[in-house]
């Protein structure tokens, strides 16, 4: 199926249910979602929102892309203004690289129109080594994402750099050397000088 833009949306059924694949999102709805006598199409690509930026002294931040999922009722019409599944569908999104280091507070946001967050049921999956964070999902149009649970805190302030004293090597400045070599040759002379004056 294909919306009133050409974009291709995979066909859901009520007796198998269906799945969509595209731009590292997959969503996937069991038999029986669809209600009876009905298809749907379900299409996710990466949205045109981008994820907004941790805010200090909140408790929640998000990486990598938001996706906008949606459904239409048959080819070439305009995507569906609201549609509910009848039994929830699941979306899988790949894992931040930012957010490697912490699995246990990971789930999928919602992004509702206000600009609000919502959490989502999560659970994370590893299937031949590539970890990706799931949810269930009810209500389209839908803009997910990838969140982080834990209280955002500023980004430390740069320290200025100290100026590193040159240490002292006791080597001669070549100007002080000249100076000195200039000094010395004229006492030298001198001395010679009164030395002459002595034996004469």
């Amino acid at each position: 199926m294909t919306d009133i833009d050409g974009v291709s949306y995979a066909v859901f059924t009520p007796a198998e249910g269906g799945t969509f694949t595209g731009e590292g999102i997959t969503i996937t709805a069991p038999a029986a979602a669809v209600p009876d006598r009905t298809v749907v199409g379900i299409s996710a690509a990466v949205s045109d929102i981008e994820p907004p930026e941790p805010v200090p002294g909140t408790k929640l931040s998000m990486a990598g892309a938001l996706y906008d999922v949606k459904a239409i009722a048959s080819s070439g019409d305009p995507p569906l203004p609201a549609y509910t599944f009848e039994e929830a569908a699941t979306a899988c999104l790949p894992f931040p690289l930012e957010f490697r280091a912490d699995l246990t507070n990971i789930v999928v946001a919602e992004r509702k129109s206000s600009g609000e967050l919502s959490l989502l049921s999560t659970r994370i999956r590893s299937v031949n080594g590539e970890i990706t964070v799931c949810a269930a999902i009810s209500q389209l149009p839908a803009t997910i994402g990838v969140a982080r649970i834990g209280l955002v805190t500023a980004a430390p302030t740069p320290t200025p750099a100290t100026p590193t004293a040159t240490p002292d090597t006791g080597a001669v400045t070549p100007g002080y050397a000249l100076l000195l070599l200039t000094l010395l040759a004229g006492a030298g002379a001198l001395l010679l000088t009164r030395m002459r004056r002595i034996k004469s």
